[in-house]
C-alpha cells in the first residue's frame, strides 16, 4: 500500500476534529467534537469519514 501524505490536506487545522474524506484528499467537516465534525462531514454527503484529531504540532507526520 502507498503511503497517504497528510500533509497539505491537515496543516491549517491546528484544534479539534477532523473528518476526512474516505479517499484522505480533502478535509470534509471540522468542529470541536466529533459530533460536529461528523455532521458537517455528513452534510457533504460522506456518511462514514475518518476522524482525525487536530492538533498544534503533528511532529513527524507533517511539517
Amino acid at each position: 500500500m502507498k503511503p497517504i501524505d497528510l500533509t497539505k490536506v491537515i496543516k491549517r487545522y491546528t484544534s479539534g476534529w477532523m473528518a476526512l474524506s474516505p479517499d484522505y484528499k480533502k478535509v470534509v467537516g471540522h468542529g470541536r467534537t466529533i459530533k460536529s465534525a461528523t455532521s458537517e462531514a455528513k452534510s457533504h454527503g460522506i456518511e462514514d469519514p475518518i476522524l482525525m484529531r487536530a492538533a498544534k504540532s503533528y511532529g513527524p507526520i507533517a511539517p
